[in-house]
């Protein structure tokens, strides 16, 4: 399945995709128009907004810390038609926050699994038992929205590889918005290097999370039962994203 296929091209939006199409490890396949990844969503014209609505986008999720959301309000945040959620993935962004340690990509999400386990049970429960089609992103939309969907789609039975590889498809589609993130930071006075170390999205950071949830977890069933996810909610899992 290549990115063309489920590349949602949007004006004000670089990385919406839908991850339909996908093989499970039991011969069946990804549902399409059940389960979108994406970036921020401030920034949708219109005509956007309503591409979203036609697609059957019913529920929307964002990951985003609250002074994210303030300064830049989901547009659909007030809409009576869409049910908007906020759900913080990453509690703080400080000194001593996951992403200030992390040395690398597969780090944060090492500290992703393991520090903000009761936000990723909240966010999975709330894809199993809400109405979908279900969206779910956050700024750049591969690291908290890419760790979501990475659990979603093992909880419904996709191989890791096809994990990372759909993980790794934010690389070409965010080079445009990570380089005018940069360039804002730049020009605001801030340090980059925390930036230019956590912006790759190289499909190896998703494999060696894999690795580290099958190691230190005993993979991601183990790893949703662990945090809280009851039987019924993994279930609803399945169900969101699988016949």
């Amino acid at each position: 399945m290549t990115l063309e296929q489920r590349h949602i091209r949007l004006e004000g939006a670089h990385n919406v995709r839908d991850v339909g199409g996908y093989p499970t490890l039991d011969g069946r396949i990804t549902r399409w128009r059940r389960l979108l990844r994406a970036d921020s969503l401030h920034r949708l014209t219109a005509e956007d907004q309503q591409r979203l609505r036609a697609y059957g986008v019913r529920t929307i999720i964002d990951l985003r810390l609250p002074f994210e959301v303030t300064y830049n309000p989901n547009v659909f945040a007030t809409a009576s038609d869409v049910q908007y959620l906020n759900l913080p993935l990453i509690t703080e962004r400080s000194e001593t926050s996951i992403e200030s340690r992390a040395r690398s990509v597969g780090e944060l999400y090492r500290l992703m699994l393991d520090e903000c386990q009761e936000p990723i049970r909240q966010t999975l429960a709330t894809m199993a038992e809400t109405e979908a089609p279900v969206l779910v992103h956050c700024f750049i939309g591969k690291d908290r929205t890419g760790l979501i969907t990475a659990l979603a789609l093992g909880a419904a039975g996709v191989p890791v590889e096809t994990i990372a590889d759909d993980y790794a498809l934010s690389a070409p589609l965010t080079i445009s918005l990570i380089a005018e993130i940069r360039a804002t930071l730049i020009r605001l006075g801030y340090d980059v290097e925390r930036f230019d170390r956590l912006s790759p999205a190289p499909r190896e950071a998703m494999m060696s999370t894999m690795t580290y949830l099958n190691e230190r977890y005993g993979g991601i069933e183990s790893y949703l039962a662990a945090i809280g996810l009851t039987d019924a909610q993994r279930d609803g899992l399945r169900r969101l994203l699988l016949d």
